[in-house]
C-alpha cells in the first residue's frame, strides 16, 4: 500500500514524458525495513517489562541475602511456583522468537531487529537465572527459618 501510494505522489509531482517510464519504475522500497523497525521497537518494550521483573527479584534476592525479612518469605510455596512460571515463559518466549526469526526472516534480519533480538534473549537468559537462583535463596531461607521456629 505504501509503495502504490509514494508512485501516486511521484506520478503527480514529476509526470512522465511521452514515451518514457517513469523512474521509479524499478525501485524497490524497504517495506521490510518499516516492519522490522516495528518488530524491533515491540521487541525492546519487551525486553524493558523483562528487565524490570529481574529489577525487582534482584531486589528481593537481595534483602533475603541481608536476613531483612522477618519470618518465612514463603511458607505456601505460591511466590515460588510464579516464579517456575516465569522461567517456563521466558524458555517459551526464547524458543517462539527464534523460531518467529527463522519463519519469518529466514535466519536473517536487519541489523537494529537482530540486536533486539540478541538484547532481548540476553536479559531472558539473566532473568531467567535470576528467578531460578531466587527460588533456591528462597527453599534455604525458609527451611532456616522453619528449623530455627521464627
Amino acid at each position: 500500500m505504501l509503495r502504490s501510494m509514494l508512485k501516486l505522489i511521484f506520478a503527480k509531482l514529476l509526470p512522465a514524458r511521452a514515451g518514457e517510464t517513469p523512474f521509479w519504475d524499478g525501485i524497490r522500497l524497504p517495506g521490510g525495513l518499516f516492519a522490522q523497525t516495528r518488530c524491533a521497537r515491540r521487541i525492546d518494550a519487551t525486553a524493558r517489562r523483562i528487565a524490570d521483573m529481574g529489577m525487582k527479584i534482584g531486589t528481593l534476592s537481595g534483602r533475603l541475602n541481608a536476613g531483612s525479612i522477618p519470618g518465612m518469605v514463603d511458607a505456601d510455596g505460591s511466590l515460588r511456583r510464579m516464579l517456575c512460571e516465569l522461567k517456563d515463559d521466558l524458555a517459551v518466549m526464547r524458543r517462539d522468537l527464534a523460531l518467529w526469526r527463522t519463519r519469518e526472516c529466514r535466519g536473517q534480519a536487519g541489523q537494529r531487529l537482530e540486536a533486539a533480538i540478541a538484547h532481548l534473549n540476553r536479559i531472558a537468559a539473566d532473568t531467567h537465572a535470576a528467578a531460578d537462583q531466587l527460588v533456591r535463596q528462597i527453599e534455604e531461607y525458609d527451611k532456616a527459618r522453619a528449623h530455627c521456629g521464627s
